[in-house]
């Protein structure tokens, strides 16, 4: 439409007086190659430049024909062959972990276009850490598509650290130790004391002074090897020797803690026939056997008794909670 007009607008000035001379001037001055339809009109998709939003000379991108093999392209559709590998429009898919579409990638160095295992030495994959091992990126070989297998390091003391897929080099809370390590002073992971509970061990476990997870305390127990605290006492893993006179690890409601026997309680040979336990870790006389002083009954009283004698109070009544 804007073609037709303009050419009428010439005709009607070749006719016109002179005192429109200017106007038809003005006319004839405008730039044909913007009015749509007309001859001056360039495809973009055809003037051999990149420009636009094409991916390569005239092809590729939202408007241009795609790309032959080894043009450069942004995404598959953007390529006759529907492949788009190392931005190059490829003849295969080229997504293994060690081959390559262009060719400063591939062993060969082969034209671009091509599928072909990628240079020797050239890292492959990622990298990992997990179970306090660290495995670096892979390298090429430059025949096998196949990623080699990378570096493995040891953590040692310390844990992965899941946002870097390495080793923490140093820490500021536990979290950052491997099992049964606990985090020192100086950012250096440490043995947790033996006896500790958590720190990667079940529930019904605890650390050993090795940092192995054994037995927790309380737990049933024939041998000290198999506590973590490294004591066994009473048939239960102890948080200590517990050897002392009116003392158990076996307690109902205690179990796994050293604790004073309840008074009037006897200890096996170490607190038995006249004597009884004091609740205090002691043993004493038990109620109604003869004494002299306080200090000798279980009860803490000695009392003088209907026949002139002095006996051992009983245990003074619990009160009701």
């Amino acid at each position: 439409m804007w073609k037709n007009q303009h050419l009428l607008a010439m005709a009607l000035c070749a006719g016109a007086i002179s005192i429109l001379g200017m106007g038809c001037e003005l006319i004839a001055t405008v730039d044909r190659s913007r009015i749509p339809g007309d001859e001056g009109v360039t495809d973009p998709c055809a003037d051999g430049t990149k420009n636009g939003e094409e991916t390569d000379v005239d092809c590729g991108g939202p408007t241009c024909p795609q790309c032959a093999t080894a043009k450069a392209c942004a995404e598959a559709d953007d390529c006759t062959s529907g492949f788009c590998a190392d931005s190059v429009c490829c003849d295969t898919a080229c997504d293994e972990d060690c081959d390559s579409c262009a060719a400063e990638l591939k062993e060969s160095g082969d034209e671009s276009g091509t599928c072909g295992p990628t240079k020797a030495e050239a890292a492959c994959g990622e990298a990992t850490c997990s179970d306090g091992v660290e495995t670096g990126r892979g390298t090429c070989d430059g025949t096998s598509v196949e990623c080699g297998p990378g570096e493995e390091k040891d953590c040692e003391t310390f844990a992965c650290d899941p946002e870097e897929n390495a080793c923490f080099t140093e820490c500021t809370e536990d979290a950052h130790c491997t099992l049964c390590h606990v985090c020192g002073e100086e950012g250096e992971c440490v043995l947790a004391a033996a006896g500790t509970t958590g720190r990667g061990c079940e529930a019904d476990q605890a650390c050993d002074a090795a940092g192995a997870c054994k037995a927790a305390n309380g737990q049933e127990c024939t041998e000290a090897e198999t506590c973590g605290s490294g004591i066994c006492v009473d048939g239960v893993c102890c948080d200590t020797g517990c050897d002392s006179a009116c003392q158990a690890c076996n307690i109902e409601g205690l179990e796994g803690t050293c604790s004073n026997v309840a008074a009037g309680g006897e200890d096996g040979t170490d607190c038995s026939g006249a004597n009884v336990c004091n609740g205090e870790g002691a043993c004493g006389l038990a109620p109604t056997e003869d004494c002299t002083t306080d200090e000798e009954c279980a009860s803490g009283n000695c009392l003088n008794s209907p026949g002139g004698t002095f006996v051992c109070a009983d245990f003074p009544a619990e009160e009701e909670p």
